[in-house]
């Protein structure tokens, strides 16, 4: 039986689904880690977020499954440091983001992921003599452009199209300025359009084929 001087009380005794952030995180600061039933609600809550975000940083299921497990471990254990200032989902995005990024160095050597970049890119992708985004050729070449910008340049370009992150939440999660964030991401994508162009200097023309 728990003291009942541990359980903090809510109007209405309403059920945990029913609380908001807030109240979860402090009935978390005051009972974990005897009792991590408030703990698993906000798990419940954002456990999907938590995944995806993961997944279109690491790119691939099955470490994201690994990576996203581990945060919200992290998350168990750094829940008392959250104060409240900023918005309980932007706080978990910056334990979530700074996790993967001490994952992702390692996982993406073995992995490709540029792929998924294609169709959140594919509108700023400069017009060429080699035909449209959507060819082949293109395909390739978008591929190799990402993998010579920066980690910084790649991340933020996630960030942005991948997990549709607004400038302002990016902002928050990377302690950005927003007009550092805005900066950044221009800069970006400045990045990405110049080693486009570089890479496509020497690529053939595609051979058209009959329909």
């Amino acid at each position: 039986m728990h003291d009942p001087s541990h359980i903090i009380s809510f109007p209405n005794d309403r059920p945990l689904d029913q609380l908001t952030d807030p109240e979860l995180v402090e009935l978390c600061k005051r009972q974990l880690p005897d009792d991590i039933e408030a703990y698993r609600e906000l798990v419940k809550r954002y456990e999907g977020l938590v995944y995806n975000f993961c997944l279109k940083t690491v790119g691939s299921p099955q470490d994201a499954e690994e990576v996203a497990q581990d945060a919200l471990i992290q998350v168990f254990h750094k829940i008392h440091q959250f104060e409240g200032r900023a918005a309980f989902k932007t706080w978990l995005y910056k334990i979530v983001h700074n996790y993967c990024r001490n994952r992702i160095s390692k996982i993406m050597r073995k992995r490709q992921v540029h792929e998924a970049y294609e169709n959140h890119v594919k509108d700023d992708v400069p017009s060429t003599s080699h035909g449209s985004p959507k060819n082949a050729d293109n395909k390739a070449r978008i591929q190799e452009a990402m993998s010579h910008l920066k980690p910084t340049d790649k991340e933020i370009i996630t960030y942005k199209f991948m997990l549709g992150m607004t400038l302002q939440e990016i902002s928050d999660t990377l302690d950005l300025g927003a007009s550092a964030a805005k900066m950044r991401y221009y800069r970006a994508m400045e990045a990405f359009k110049a080693a486009f162009e570089r890479v496509g200097n020497d690529a053939p023309q595609p051979i058209s084929q009959t329909p």
